[in-house]
């Protein structure tokens, strides 16, 4: 079986991902191929398909370390009665690494039913929702709804303005791209904007004369 040089499974297991994230990004969890990632690493098919045996998997692999994340969250801010502003900056740092697999799977209706079906993705966001919200009244979960709208957008934004890295054969765990974070000022501007959203004035019903 061909292997990158001078990798271990681990590192090349990671390397899959990492190219995986950046390709999906860019052509959409449908538009990529496992053919085009084998190609994009400069390793066989026969190689990629020993760590990955579909793309469905490789997909798993790249959103399971979000979902971890975000549960954990939730059970420590549950257990502690996080408020507001705590909840939406936990949020933040817990999606902060992962804005490129957010940018690949955000308009991927193929990508969204795998989340669906094996990661229980409607019930993780609802959750969150509740956490947020702190009741069931429907304009405050719409509005927790946006909010983790602009949380996300906000997240993956940072990717978007990143040039493409390359992912080659001789590249190390060291020298490899770090992922971009947010700056401090652009992650306290995404906190006052989700908060903004979540205590605007109440609508009033009425129409504009």
């Amino acid at each position: 079986m061909a292997r990158i040089a001078g990798s271990t499974a681990g590192v090349t297991r990671q390397r899959i991902l990492d190219a995986a994230s950046v390709l999906f990004a860019e052509h959409g969890y449908a538009g990529t191929s496992m053919r085009d990632l084998a190609q994009y690493l400069g390793m066989t098919s026969a190689a990629l398909y020993y760590h990955f045996p579909a793309k469905e998997e490789l997909l798993s692999a790249l959103v399971g370390p979000v979902v971890e994340a975000l549960d954990q969250f939730a059970d420590q801010a549950e257990d502690a009665e996080f408020d507001q502003e705590r909840l939406v900056r936990g949020i933040i740092a817990a999606l902060e690494n992962s804005g490129r697999t957010l940018q690949a799977i955000a308009t991927e209706p193929a990508a969204l039913r795998i989340l669906v079906d094996r990661h229980d993705l409607g019930r993780r966001l609802a959750r969150l929702e509740r956490l947020i919200a702190g009741t069931d009244d429907p304009e405050m979960m719409l509005r927790c709804r946006c909010a983790l709208g602009a949380i996300r957008i906000g997240v993956m934004s940072i990717h978007a303005k990143v040039p493409r890295p390359g992912v080659s054969a001789d590249t190390t765990p060291e020298s490899g791209p770090t992922p971009p974070r947010l700056t401090d000022v652009e992650r306290e501007l995404l906190v006052s904007i989700a908060l903004a959203v979540l205590n605007a004035p109440a609508s009033s019903g009425g129409r504009a004369a």
